[in-house]
């Protein structure tokens, strides 16, 4: 009979824990399109890896024969283990320094490329990708891993370049690599557009087909049960116990030392009150609690991705703020605003401080469908808009050009409005969006 009562018991948890699941999947929509599989939370450590996921692999061919897609989940979830485990084995022995030719010309050799959207602390990034979090003494940051038709790795970071010696993947790249060429978008390299020894990939097409879709504040005209059920999550008490107080369209939720603000436009922001005593940074630590946060209070699965770390502090408490940033599919989503992320947390070891999201979702009634959006060529954008740049020559306007990527830009808030494909081009120091059809400014920071 014991055995019966706790075999009930366990169903009951599982129950309570399917339902919680459930429950989270309603108050907050996916960012995955509707033709893909649902995710949920599984743990900590799936959400990493879907934080750290790259935004999109490069498959090479030879010289001025490239193919790039952001379609690469499938691929990241087959090789990311193996990767981390050789990267864990990388010290400051076995990894040689090459120059930035030699990386340029193994891209003409059959390989793929993973890169990132940002630049990851390299033992960041082999501590979380991997299952064991142990120490090494990589010292340099992350933005590309390359994998030869031989196995070999090679790591990219902030303008360095390296080769890890006697250490290679188990894993054959031939499929990938025809696979990222049937769905890939052919691209070629500055160095090879313009003769700019920069590894900086441009398409190499007119046109790119990107689903078209639309977002609108997660907030506004949210039911007032729903706000409730999510002031109930972050406090982690049942609404009875909750103090409300509202103003200018602003919800405040309040239960001893934590306060919950919920704006009609869309932003989320948590903050603790109560004293703690934290006098050294864990960086594991403070980022598996960030990432346990979102995961339990916003039920967000996917969809997001590391941007940048920074070192805070908290009346002598000493922690990071970790800046997260969304993506449809593995396209960075960009915010018209200068000061914040789509996501901000600042965590003390295990005490979350400060939490603000930008919360946004798809419009309930999206069009699921590809759109073609046509791409003008990177020296046309560049020579439409001398003005910007102190009217400086094309080639000397692009010889300036640190990084390059595609991006949506979202200008809405409690209108649904479609994001808007630009180029992202980080110059002197600023970073400045192209419409990519038009080559008009959209924004500068």
């Amino acid at each position: 009979m014991k055995k019966f009562r706790r075999y009930l018991s366990t169903l009951s948890i599982i129950f309570l824990i399917l339902l919680l699941v459930f429950q989270s999947k309603n108050l907050w929509l996916s960012f995955d399109t509707k033709d893909k599989n649902t995710k949920t939370v599984e743990d900590v450590n799936e959400f990493l890896k879907e934080i750290l996921t790259p935004q999109r692999i490069v498959a090479n061919l030879g010289d001025r024969e490239h193919y790039m897609t952001t379609d690469l989940s499938e691929y990241w979830k087959k090789t990311a283990q193996d990767i981390s485990e050789k990267l864990q084995k990388a010290t400051s022995d076995n990894l040689k320094l090459i120059d930035t030719e030699e990386y340029l010309n193994l891209q003409k050799k059959k390989s793929i490329v993973f890169k990132f959207s940002s630049p990851l602390s390299g033992s960041v990034f082999v501590n979380l990708i991997g299952d064991n979090r142990n120490s090494n003494d990589i010292n340099l940051s992350v933005d590309s891993i390359y994998i030869s038709d031989l196995g070999e790795i090679y790591i990219s970071g902030i303008k360095n370049f390296y080769k890890l010696m006697d250490i290679k993947v188990d894993f054959p790249i031939d499929d990938i690599i025809d696979e990222v060429k049937e769905k890939g978008i052919r691209s070629i390299n500055f160095y090879e557009a313009y003769g700019i020894k920069k590894d900086i990939y441009i398409p190499d097409e007119d046109y790119i087909s990107l689903q078209k879709v639309s977002y609108i504040s997660g907030l506004y005209n949210l039911e007032e049960d729903k706000k409730s059920t999510l002031a109930e999550r972050f406090l982690n008490v049942p609404i009875d116990y909750i103090r409300e107080i509202t103003v200018d369209g602003k919800n405040t939720y309040i239960y001893e030392n934590e306060y919950l603000s919920l704006s009609y436009d869309g932003m989320i922001e948590y903050s603790l009150e109560s004293l703690f005593d934290v006098k050294a940074r864990d960086l594991n630590k403070s980022l598996n609690r960030a990432v346990e946060f979102i995961a339990q209070k916003t039920g967000i699965s996917s969809g997001i991705y590391l941007e940048k770390i920074e070192p805070c502090n908290y009346n002598e408490n000493l922690g990071y703020r970790f800046y997260f940033n969304l993506k449809d599919g593995q396209i960075p989503l960009v915010l018209p605003s200068k000061e914040h992320s789509f996501i901000e947390i600042d965590v003390y070891s295990e005490f979350v401080k400060n939490y603000r999201e930008y919360y946004i979702r798809k419009d309930d009634n999206p069009i699921y469908k590809k759109e073609k959006i046509y791409l003008k060529k990177i020296h046309k954008i560049i020579n439409k808009n001398k003005d910007l740049f102190k009217n400086n020559s094309t080639m000397d306007i692009l010889n300036s050009i640190e990084n390059l990527n595609l991006v949506y830009l979202i200008f809405s808030d409690v209108k649904a409005a479609e994001p808007t494909l630009a180029y992202e081009i980080l110059y002197m120091g600023n970073i400045y969006y192209f419409d990519t059809e038009t080559g008009n400014l959209m924004m500068v920071r």
